[in-house]
């Protein structure tokens, strides 16, 4: 008589399982994220800004190309930085050879406030690697740039899924 009850008990438990379960699949698909979290539209914007900045270096216009990056940004506030930056950047053109083209190898958000995009700028001689970094101002709910660097650490360079395949 024991085993029947726990038979039934069984059973019940099991039917209350599949009765509750479309409910909680329902949940998972109408997931939100949370507030602050940056969205596919953030992402792209970001994307947008750092290929204009690129794509102005390519064309020779540093000064413009700075100057619309870091607008709002903490980093344009130190004027002596700033030329000692666009300087440094006409230099790098002469020490890795002609800016060609761009390329984004990732463009990702980082928990709820940060961006982190990193591109490579082919150049005649070498390529270049740019790392940029945005966060969202509490304030005005803006991204500004909060770092910038670009260096040839190749190996520090994020791979994606197609690029790991193996050489034929």
């Amino acid at each position: 008589m024991q085993g029947r009850y726990l038979f039934a008990l069984i059973l019940v438990a099991i039917c209350l399982g599949f009765a509750i379960q479309p409910h909680i699949t329902a949940e998972m698909y109408n997931f939100q994220p949370p507030p602050g979290t940056p969205l596919d539209d953030d992402v792209s914007d970001i994307g947008s800004r750092v290929a204009t900045f690129l794509r102005g270096l390519v064309n020779g216009r540093t000064d413009e190309a700075v100057n619309d990056l870091l607008e709002g940004s903490p980093l344009e506030q130190d004027g002596e930085k700033l030329a000692q930056l666009k300087i440094q950047i006409d230099q790098s053109e002469q020490q890795f050879g002609k800016f060609l083209r761009s390329e984004k190898l990732q463009l990702e958000p980082i928990g709820g406030s940060i961006i982190r995009a990193v591109y490579v700028l082919h150049c005649r001689r070498f390529p270049v690697i740019w790392r940029l970094t945005f966060h969202r101002d509490d304030a005005t709910r803006e991204w500004v740039l909060v770092a910038l660097s670009y260096d040839t650490k190749y190996d520090d360079v994020p791979t994606t899924e197609s690029s790991r395949r193996p050489l034929q």
